[in-house]
């Protein structure tokens, strides 16, 4: 399988984040990465808060599995027949890449959006650690502990790490806002002192440490090879599972356990011959930060200094209309805006207004068009305040309308339980949806004919099903998942409202036994 083909594959394991279905595909994949070595199937999931019926849940799962962040467990139960072992259900876990993936998910979902601190302590760490093995020669190296020496090695790559990182995540937060040009005085003032001051401290702190960094992996470079070797001695039983696995793919290694590892720390602080160094591309990124801050700073002062507004030549052409004649305010309409005798002005209307207002109607009588206070009362169009986000209401209509679909479909599901039970409700035990519309149908036949039903029925406007009622000796008894109904008196059977325009047989015999 090539590159393209196994990077496209691996994409797919963020499919799910981005469904129309997302908030429950995301619920259950919390639910797996928060287990260790779960097997969990439909009915498990639903038991742990998915309220969802199970042969839905059953689906999203069978699609987080060919999607790669599931995996189907083998199932090994006891069973007496071939259909007895499809009846079982699947149970899946999750998969190496799809934990991952899912992490990567609930960090972008918790994350701010806002500027993330740069924790400057941890390079100061680095440096610290990486003079201290530079210290060593080859032969204090051979000597020092394997464990020792991957407790500093593992430090020190996931200090850098963090703070590269932040270091990265903070610039694009302050070239994301650098971009903007509607910046106020305020939103101006609070970016100026996040540039000019800590972005500083950031730049003087890599540069503090660089060089010290720079000639510690610049003396540390020969050694590059044992250093490894050693660490890679601190877990032989890891080293071993590597070289079960295919290949050693089955085990991916810790940062700082390969020479390429080295090579490419040292290429970010320039020790090596590659690409232009981490630390230059920082201080070039906020020399062009500063730039861009200063180029805010000149619109700001063109946009105060300069005559955006046209409010004084507009009062003056009003002040020449109201001394004019009428023959002299012809001609100064046509000069300043071009009408040249129109009866009409053309201005957009709303739309309750155009609809309701024919096109032949003359302008003295129409009503008012609507105008920005902005050019009413200071004549520009210059935006002043901030701009309000307009509520997202969509994620509580996808819950009201998904919701609406669950109690659709257990209203069917008992209306087909009702059917399917008929004249024997007093023999089964109904569930709790059931009962619900018998109650309803029990609610309408008596708002319709009062305490008097016998012989009377009921129908439902959504579903094609009769409650028929008729007398009886004694009282009956209807169970279910909630408790149990006692009707005295009368007894209740459930038909198609189709199927038959009068009760059922053993309803219809049932009656005739109370009245003899």
């Amino acid at each position: 399988m090539g590159r393209e083909a196994v990077e496209s594959e691996r994409l797919r394991l963020y499919a799910y984040a981005t469904m129309p279905e997302a908030a429950t595909y995301v619920a259950i994949m919390r639910l797996f990465v928060g287990a260790i070595l779960a097997e969990w199937s439909a009915r498990d999931i639903a038991e742990r808060g998915i309220e969802l019926p199970l042969d839905i849940i059953d689906e999203r799962l069978r699609v987080l599995e060919r999607h790669g962040n599931l995996l189907a467990s083998p199932r090994e139960v006891r069973v007496t027949s071939i259909a007895e072992y499809q009846r079982q259900p699947a149970r899946y876990s999750a998969t190496s890449l799809g934990v991952r993936v899912h992490r990567q998910v609930e960090e972008v979902l918790a994350a701010a959006g806002g500027a993330r601190e740069v924790p400057q302590e941890l390079l100061a760490g680095v440096a610290r650690r990486l003079a201290s093995l530079a210290a060593q020669s080859p032969g204090e190296l051979a000597a020092t502990p394997p464990a020792v020496l991957a407790e500093t090695v593992s430090t020190i790559f996931l200090q850098f790490e963090t703070f590269a990182a932040a270091v990265t995540d903070f610039y694009s937060y302050v070239g994301s806002v650098l971009v903007r040009a509607d910046l106020d005085d305020d939103e101006w003032l609070g970016f100026k002192h996040l540039l000019l001051d800590y972005l500083e401290t950031i730049v003087e702190s890599v540069g503090r440490h660089t060089a010290s960094i720079r000639v510690a992996l610049g003396t540390l470079a020969p050694h590059a090879p044992l250093l490894v070797e050693r660490v890679i001695a601190a877990d032989p039983a890891a080293e071993a599972l590597r070289a079960a696995s295919p290949g050693g793919e089955g085990v991916e290694r810790a940062r700082g356990r390969a020479v390429e590892d080295w090579a490419e720390l040292r290429e970010w602080f320039g020790a090596g011959n590659g690409r232009s160094s981490g630390a230059t591309q920082l201080r070039t990124a906020a020399t062009r930060a500063v730039g861009a801050l200063l180029a805010n700073v000149k619109r700001m002062n063109a946009a105060s200094s300069r005559e955006t507004s046209l409010r004084r030549h507009f009062l003056r052409l009003a002040g020449w209309f109201d001394a004019a004649t009428p023959e002299e305010a012809h001609v100064l309409a046509t000069s300043a805006f071009g009408l040249y005798g129109a009866r009409h002005l053309g201005v957009p209307l709303d739309a309750e207004i155009a609809e309701a207002l024919p096109a032949t109607t003359s302008w003295w009588q129409a009503p008012a068009a609507p105008v920005p206070l902005s050019i009413r009362e200071r004549g520009d169009r210059n935006p002043r305040g901030r701009l309000v986000k307009v509520a997202d209401h969509q994620a509580q209509k996808e819950r009201l309308v998904a919701q609406r679909r669950r109690e659709a479909t257990q209203r069917r599901d008992a209306i087909a339980e009702l059917l399917a039970v008929g004249d024997r409700l007093h023999e089964a035990r109904l569930s709790a949806p059931a009962l619900h519309v018998l109650l309803e149908l029990l609610a309408r036949a008596t708002a319709r004919f009062g305490p008097e039903l016998a012989g009377t029925s009921a129908g439902l406007v959504d579903a094609d099903l009769v409650l028929w009622v008729e007398p009886a000796a004694g009282a009956n008894t209807l169970h279910s998942a909630v408790g149990d109904l006692t009707i005295d008196g009368f007894r209740v059977a459930v038909t198609p409202g189709t199927a038959q325009q009068s009760p059922p047989a053993s309803t219809q015999a049932s009656a005739r036994e109370a009245a003899e």
